[in-house]
């Protein structure tokens, strides 16, 4: 939950090492280090021979070059590509707005490596600097024992806003840091600000496109320093993007103080493994999460993929922490996370974070997918928590600063998926039943195949429009407008990896689903949903992350009418307003369907309905290069009807038809679809059906009767607009 601290400063080796080297310079009389021309280019070749004067013809060494320069604006620090350097970088000086000083790499091959050798301190330094651009470097710093050790650290105690600090394009790998120290000393990237009166900020802060690898503690890390005492600014513009990151020591992304703070498009993996503290009287901090905000206002977090965070203490994907204001969590998915999707985190008091005593308020959480979350189970590592896991985990009552409902929490149009075995919480106390406070919480799709079930919330809090499918607790909310039926996600649990749909594609819906326009309209939705469709302000949305219709390629106009009495009535439909309805006999409507691919399986839906019972209404398909198929309905309530046909091998369109070929009353049907396959025979491994969760125990399907043979129809004379179906009919499929 982090929230232990200790009350004592810790004695930061950053900060020892240059007041050593201040201590050092004064007493041995070093000289000033020489200021250069702006615009200019310095070369460092760590495998020449001798020691040149930083031109490309004759490059420097060593770092001692780049540490005994200070560089202006437009100035640049070019390492020779396929070289490694030893020992840790301090340039001095600094850019300025639009011409940077630029550290990168000259030359082909391997980025350049920059090795600090197990010394303690960041790789690379800079204290009170700005208008820095860092890219296209490898660096480490491997121990045996830890220290504190960051990748690039750069630190403001000015006193005013600094500005432009941008790290991208960097391998950062084996920084034997503490896994529970402090936070910014212990990074792969540490934007850090001091306490103090005037206060420090930061302006631009730009981390993107890195690979992070086995640093302790973190990754990237933008906060204040922990001498605590004093609160400080909001540093603003901050974006955190596109980086990868795995077997970070404990979390992954952190921004505390911030303001406007962009965290997107990172792929975080394997976290929380190790828990080492630094020696006593330091901090130390055990819990841990993917990506985290504290004490900020108006965070975006979104399109970032969390999983397998082992942390035992915390371990969630994403954490909405102390002090926070307008923090929106969108389009993220999560899995195998041992302790859930997200820790809503309430206040507590700590001399160290005087904002930690602070409520969180308008949180919006939304179109976010978590699988199997609560659980490392298939992970290569896992932990062992020391709490009841949740997917949605609150150690304490729902925070929110003013209490009032308009800032309240706002969950909705996620996607929460639980497979059979878990018994992990959708909302948790950590042994509460439990909590006070309310939120918001509708469109929701909870696929719950584990044994978990809810925590009780205050009287005001708002259920709504949620999928509630799978096992139902009887902690359960109450939801008046609730749907319990199969959802009909594509593939969930990723059970089919030869599917397209793995991932966040798995709960995608079929055309079918009973979530597709059955949700409350929210206002203020953001517009899209997890896959970047459109979600209207005023028209229901789907339940659940996403908002399209199931991949159908149907539309619904034009259809052509054949035989007397078929139409297009705003009468008998099963969804929407409108239907397809043919005569008595001899009548239909059909489709030309285009932009099909050639050899490729299709799976054609449709629901149909009969005025009189036992008359039989065909939906089906011919016209694609293969034989002509359909599936009769003889019921009076709509029932689906469900046909495969893979197109030949030139053939780009098909036709698709609802036909009657007798009878004394018309039919009716709707909710056609057609939708691309992308692995045919996984149709058939659901052969119980829409099962529960006592799937493992269903006996296969099988009719129970075998199915009567195929009777000939009477003749009906051809329609004048298009063909009918053959002249065969065949009974509806057996009930099981």
């Amino acid at each position: 939950m982090k929230r232990r601290r200790a009350n004592r400063p810790i004695r930061r080796a950053s900060r020892v090492l240059t007041l050593l080297a201040t201590l050092a310079g004064s007493a041995l009389l070093l000289p000033a280090p020489a200021a250069m021309a702006a615009g200019t280019n310095h070369y460092v070749d760590c495998s020449a021979a001798t020691n040149g004067n930083g031109t490309q013809a004759s490059p420097w060494n060593s770092v001692t070059g780049v540490n005994n320069t200070t560089f202006g604006a437009g100035d640049s620090i070019l390492f020779a590509a396929g070289t490694t350097c030893s020992g840790q970088l301090t340039p001095q000086g600094s850019g300025a707005s639009g011409s940077p000083v630029t550290m990168g790499a000259y030359g082909t091959g391997a980025k350049p490596v920059i090795n600090a050798g197990g010394a303690a301190g960041p790789v690379i330094h800079l204290v009170n600097q700005q208008y820095w651009e860092i890219g296209g470097l490898e660096i480490t710093n491997s121990a045996a024992s830890p220290d504190y050790r960051s990748g690039v650290l750069a630190e403001n105690n000015s006193g005013g806003i600094l500005h432009h600090i941008r790290v991208h394009d960097m391998f950062i790998h084996n920084i034997s840091g503490w896994p529970a120290g402090e936070y910014v000393t212990n990074a792969g990237v540490g934007i850090q600000t001091g306490h103090g009166t005037p206060v420090s900020t930061w302006d631009d802060i730009v981390v993107e496109n890195n690979t992070f690898d086995h640093v302790d503690r973190i990754a990237v890390a933008v906060a204040p320093d922990p001498s605590g005492g004093q609160d400080i600014g909001l540093t603003t513009n901050t974006v955190i993007r596109g980086n990868t990151m795995t077997y970070d020591g404990a979390d992954d992304i952190l921004v505390v103080k911030g303001d406007g703070a962009l965290i997107e498009n990172n792929k975080a993996g394997h976290g929380g493994l190790k828990s080492t503290c630094p020696p006593s009287g330091q901090v130390c901090n055990r819990a841990s999460a993917g990506i985290w905000v504290a004490g900020s206002q108006n965070s975006l977090i979104q399109h970032n993929e969390v999983y397998c965070h082992a942390n035992f203490q915390d371990g969630t994907a994403f954490d909405v922490d102390w002090g926070n204001h307008n923090t929106t969590f969108q389009y993220n998915y999560s899995h195998q996370n041992l302790g859930g999707f997200l820790l809503v985190m309430p206040p507590f008091s700590s001399a160290n974070d005087p904002a930690s005593a602070v409520p969180s308020d308008g949180t919006v959480v939304r179109y976010n997918i978590s699988e199997n979350d609560g659980s490392n189970a298939g992970c290569p590592e896992s932990g062992t928590s020391n709490h009841a896991d949740a997917v949605i985990d609150m150690p304490g009552n729902i925070p929110n600063k003013s209490g009032s409902s308009g800032m309240a929490p706002l969950f909705y149009n996620n996607t929460f998926y639980i497979k059979n075995g878990l018994s992990t919480q959708i909302t948790g106390g950590r042994g509460r039943t439990s909590v006070s406070g309310i939120w918001s919480f509708k469109n929701n799709a909870i696929f719950n195949y584990g044994s978990g079930g809810y925590l009780g919330t205050g009287a005001g809090s708002v259920y709504s429009n949620n999928l509630f499918y799978g096992r139902h607790p009887s902690s359960e909310p109450a939801d008046a407008a609730k749907v319990v039926t199969d959802p009909e996600f594509r593939n969930p649990g990723n059970a089919d990896t030869n599917s397209a749909y793995t991932g966040a594609n798995a709960y995608q819906v079929h055309p079918s689903s009973p979530v597709i326009r059955a949700g409350a309209v929210i206002s203020n939705n953001g517009g899209q949903d997890a896959f970047g469709n459109a979600v209207s302000a005023t028209a229901a949305p789907n339940i659940g992350a996403y908002n399209g219709t199931g991949g159908n390629l149907v539309s619904n106009s034009p259809w052509t009418l054949s035989g007397s009495g078929s139409s297009v009535v705003t009468s008998n439909a099963r969804t929407g307003t409108h239907s397809l309805q043919t005569g008595a006999s001899g009548s239909g409507v059909e489709q030309a369907l285009s932009g099909l691919s050639p050899n490729t399986t299709y799976l054609l839906t449709g629901w149909a309905r009969v005025a009189n019972a036992g008359e039989t209404l065909a939906i089906g398909v011919k016209n694609y290069g293969g034989t002509e198929t359909f599936a009769n309905v003889a019921t009076t309530s709509y029932s689906e009807a469900a046909v495969l046909f893979t197109t030949g091998s030139t053939n780009t369109t098909a036709t698709l038809y609802c036909w009657k070929n007798g009878g004394t009353a018309a039919g009716n049907c709707d909710d056609i679809a057609v939708e691309r396959v992308s692995t045919p025979a996984n149709l058939l491994t659901n052969a119980g059906l829409a099962r529960g969760p006592s799937a493992a125990a269903d006996p296969p399907w099988s009719p129970r009767t075998p199915a009567p043979a195929l009777t000939p129809c009477r003749p009906e004379p051809p329609a004048a607009a298009w063909t009918r179906p053959p002249a065969v009919c065949r009974p509806a499929p057996p009930t099981c």
